[in-house]
């Protein structure tokens, strides 16, 4: 049985869906919790066993709309870890996904498509 997660957002935390036999991973809303690795802490256990298994291909949506600097560490290490096996031939695309005007999300999006070169990583300004 594939791994399924879907978690509703909250005032502090994001809207978190996963679907394992699909390789889509999607965070959207806003995450400035107290404790980010206890929330995220499932979600990156399953994230690494995802990796290291014989998977097709990984799709993650990120849509995030305000973030606090925890939680941009722990985006920053899971797209790490993504860019990883990217660099072993696997198909792992990032979709970066920010209002026009935010450039707060844009120019994270844009550190993070010059910090790693092998997990493709789409800049997507929605207006």
């Amino acid at each position: 049985m594939s791994y399924r997660l879907e978690r509703e957002r909250t005032a502090t935390t994001p809207y978190i869906f996963i679907d394992e036999a699909k390789g889509y991973m999607r965070f959207s809303g806003e995450s400035y919790l107290e404790n980010v690795p206890d929330f995220f802490r499932e979600i990156n256990e399953w994230l690494e066993r995802y990796l290291a298994s014989d998977f097709a291909e990984l799709t993650f949506d990120c849509a995030m709309e305000y973030f606090n600097s925890s939680t941009t560490k722990l985006l920053h290490n899971m797209i790490r870890s993504m860019d990883k096996r990217a660099a072993d031939g696997k198909k792992i695309v990032v979709n970066w996904i920010s209002l026009d005007g935010d450039t707060m999300i844009i120019e994270c999006g844009e550190d993070f498509q010059e910090d790693f070169q092998n997990v493709k990583i789409n800049l997507i300004v929605q207006e």
